[in-house]
């Protein structure tokens, strides 16, 4: 599935961000680093969002101040970019078949085309 209006992902993706970090993402990360046993050049903390919570407790570390606001901001545009790069590499897919995910009937769609492919599949066994 992909949107086929850009806007709409993006909006998708803020509020996504916005309900990580009011869920305690920044606690969970917070705990992690408590560990002792994680740093930033693990694969694991270098995913998106946790690279930026990661950075941002450290820039709380070395000033007192936590920047909330910086860290939506580059949390954010991180998992765009990622999105992006994710859309990228699927269009280089010739035998994809797409949905636009925020089409009024996307899930619709998305049923009817899985049934036309186990319909094609199990005739062709």
């Amino acid at each position: 599935m992909e949107p086929g209006d850009r806007a709409w992902l993006h909006a998708r993706i803020a509020l996504r961000f916005d309900a990580m970090l009011q869920g305690g993402f920044v606690d969970e990360v917070r705990q992690l680093r408590a560990r002792g046993d994680l740093h930033l050049d693990l694969p694991s903390m270098r995913c998106v969002g946790y690279r930026q919570a990661w950075e941002a407790l450290d820039h709380e570390a070395a000033t007192g101040a936590f920047a909330a606001h910086d860290l939506r901001e580059r949390g954010v545009a991180a998992t765009r970019q990622l999105a992006k790069r994710q859309i990228t590499w699927l269009r280089s897919m010739p035998q994809r078949r797409t949905i636009a995910c925020d089409a009024p009937d996307a899930t619709a769609q998305l049923v009817r085309a899985v049934t036309q492919h186990l319909s094609a599949t199990t005739r062709a066994a």
